[in-house]
């Protein structure tokens, strides 16, 4: 972790969970693809990333380990209890990342990657 629990830093860009509005897939929206004889995963992004008009400041209150990108895909029933060749779509995998809880006023946080962090003493030194 490089930066420290109540640490005074300042960033231009966040990270925002996107509202998803439940986005249903069927198992019939997954394409075949005709070469490898394989169904496609649907990509479904979690968070975004957005650039403040204005700097902002603010102390390290933690870290966050975030959902960014889940994949899903087809998956056909063994028969175990369903009825035989029975479809339904399933989570594949999910990236995760970590970023940073950042508080900038009393009781509204920011959640910072890393590389968006700045500490703010720092760049003042290197400025004198």
């Amino acid at each position: 972790m490089k930066f420290k629990l109540g640490q005074h830093v300042r960033y231009k860009r966040i990270s925002k969970k996107i509202e998803i509005d439940m986005q249903y897939w069927t198992p019939d929206d997954f394409k075949e693809n005709p070469e490898t004889c394989e169904i496609e995963e649907k990509e479904l992004a979690r968070r975004e990333f957005v650039n403040l008009k204005n700097e902002r400041i603010g102390y390290v209150m933690g870290r966050r380990k975030l959902t960014f990108k889940t994949y899903f895909k087809v998956e056909t029933d063994s028969g175990d209890g369903f009825e035989d060749g029975a479809d339904w779509v399933d989570i594949a995998r999910q990236e995760y990342s970590y970023a940073y809880l950042i508080a900038y006023t009393m009781g509204k946080t920011d959640y910072v990657l890393e590389e968006d962090l700045e500490d703010l003493y720092e760049s003042v030194r290197k400025s004198l």
